[in-house]
């Protein structure tokens, strides 16, 4: 048992099982040099070009969506059209991805959209969403596009950005009487 102050390393992912800690006081040293090796290597990190295939769970205006391929309409609602990767994505959401291509400098050379694959619809029939992180876990593509809203099912499958827009969700209740039970009461039944 010391007394010194130790730490326990980042650089092996807490899934790794290893387990390093380390002490800057131990030898009088202080986190300079290590740090000097961290930021060359983040420095000189490179993707490589890589193309990153997203899937998308549903349209959803005027975020993500595709048009007609006969009468040019924005659609609405999926239809054989969906499946078909030729027909393109448009929306905020394909205008923001393409800009986070641009500044990567290089790094995701390409970026494909798919949609959701039927096997993983017919595993989350309630959720268009949930299917579409099903894919991610079970790597069929790298990433998903769309409003996600991170439930603990979700996030058991696949990691997240952070949000980049937050929806606000309120409950309404009626207004509580006299003799009214309380709202704990009322939702237990």
């Amino acid at each position: 048992e010391s007394n010194e102050r130790v730490y326990r390393s980042d650089y092996f992912n807490v899934d790794s099982g290893v387990k390093i800690y380390y002490s800057y006081s131990t030898c009088n040293s202080i986190a300079d040099d290590w740090m000097t090796v961290v930021s060359e290597k983040v420095a000189h990190l490179d993707l490589g070009q890589i193309t990153i295939e997203a899937n998308v769970p549903t349209y959803n205006l005027p975020m993500m969506y595709k048009r007609d391929p006969t009468s040019n309409e924005i659609l609405t609602v999926t239809g054989s059209e969906y499946y078909n990767n030729n027909v393109l994505y448009e929306g905020v959401y394909p205008d923001f991805v393409e800009d986070i291509m641009k500044i990567s400098k290089g790094d995701i050379k390409n970026i494909t959209y798919t949609h959701r694959s039927k096997v993983s619809s017919d595993l989350h029939p309630g959720s268009s969403f949930t299917a579409a992180v099903q894919d991610i876990q079970d790597g069929l593509v790298d990433m998903g596009v769309g409003p996600f809203w991170i439930t603990s099912e979700r996030l058991l499958m696949s990691a997240f950005t952070i949000p980049i827009v937050y929806d606000r969700v309120y409950l309404v209740v009626p207004k509580p009487g006299l003799n009214d039970e309380s709202f704990l009461q009322h939702v237990s039944k």
